[in-house]
């Protein structure tokens, strides 16, 4: 897989053209990832514990979405054909029992996809405590592809595919960068992007996804599973 279809890849969860059917995205936030998928057929709900984010959703994106947990909709057995968690794994206080939850309302050839950073990348190495995905106190657990798998596991899942994709190195090593300079991530990002802070982004991108062909050093790691 090259980088720009890797890059392509991850907007989609890595879901096949061909796959079709009822799509969860839970933690869908304004509802953007659910809108790109329905427009592209899938029939999609949406779960999010933000009040102000799910009224974007439902006022001007016309989405279904449930305001709370997963474990607070109630969503009956069976319910979906896909499930995705981009950057929600990391949040939960039991990552096990949503995992679980997960399992109990896929449909029987049902696929999770979970989207979380990699505690192993090559960013976490080179940037130390200024890695960007630390984030505490919102993060509270980060994961290698040994734990996620475990956890995986003992939801009772079956994984089929864990890997580590290099899309995320891009805004990982803008935001490590500042946080290493400046000490925190100052408001209006983008215009502290300078030429050379762009380049090096490339050049780290292009350096990791290298070296993540042979090494597991992705900034994210990607799970899919089923019952």
């Amino acid at each position: 897989m090259g980088p720009l279809k890797e890059l392509v890849g991850g907007n989609v969860m890595w879901l096949k053209a061909s796959e079709r059917g009822r799509l969860l995205d839970i933690g869908c936030g304004n509802g953007y990832f659910l809108v790109q998928m329905r427009d592209l057929g899938w029939d999609v709900v949406g779960v999010e514990p933000d009040p102000k984010a799910v009224k974007v959703a439902r006022d001007h994106f016309g989405l279904r979405v449930f305001q709370g947990t997963l474990e607070e909709a109630k969503f009956p057995d069976d319910s979906f054909d896909v499930i995705t968690m981009n950057h929600v794994i990391e949040h939960v206080p039991d990552p096990i029992g949503l995992l679980s939850e997960c399992r109990r309302i896929l449909k029987p050839n049902g696929k999770l996809v979970v989207v979380t950073p990699n505690i192993k990348s090559l960013g976490r190495y080179l940037f130390g405590k200024s890695w960007v995905h630390w984030d505490p106190p919102r993060h509270l657990f980060l994961f290698s592809s040994k734990s996620l798998r475990t956890c995986a596991e003992k939801a009772g899942l079956k994984v089929q595919r864990l890997w580590t994709p290099a899309k995320g190195a891009l805004w990982m090593w803008m935001t490590s960068r500042l946080i290493k300079c400046d000490g925190f991530i100052p408001g209006g990002l983008l215009n502290k992007v300078s030429l050379r802070l762009k380049m090096e982004m490339i050049m780290f991108w292009t350096v990791e996804y290298i070296i993540n062909r042979f090494r597991y050093v992705g900034e994210e790691l990607a799970l899919e599973a089923s019952k």
